[in-house]
């Protein structure tokens, strides 16, 4: 073999090498782009879900917030039912004696063997 097949052998060799080299470091700048764009498509994504999270937890809060107003609420509705149902019997007991009374200085009033009389009970 001559000296020039020689060199023209080496040249081309190195030329090959040179070709692979950057077929390969193409392959490694698209893969890393291809990287890049899937990161900022999930950082994005990210972004997404952490808005929605705290849009979910605003929300809880809020309706926590209406459950304790509306816990509030039944609890002043229970205290007034309770309030309300005192009073009427308060006024059930003053109009019970009302009637006792008046059965007592009414002359035309029967009573029976116990000294008992007049009018039923009210609720009776």
């Amino acid at each position: 073999m001559s000296t020039t097949l020689w060199i023209g052998l080496v040249v081309a060799v190195v030329v090959a090498l040179m070709v692979v080299g950057l077929l390969v470091r193409a392959g490694q700048r698209r893969k890393v782009e291809a990287d890049r764009a899937r990161a900022s498509e999930l950082h994005e994504e990210g972004d997404r879900t952490q808005l929605e999270a705290s849009e979910q937890a605003a929300n809880a809060a809020s309706a926590d917030a209406e459950a304790g107003q509306a816990r509030v609420e039944a609890d002043r509705l229970d205290a007034e039912a309770v309030a309300k149902s005192q009073d009427a019997q308060v006024s059930r007991e003053r109009a019970q004696q009302h009637h006792e009374r008046a059965a007592e200085l009414d002359p035309d009033t029967d009573t029976d063997s116990h000294g008992e009389g007049g009018p039923p009970k009210v609720g009776e």
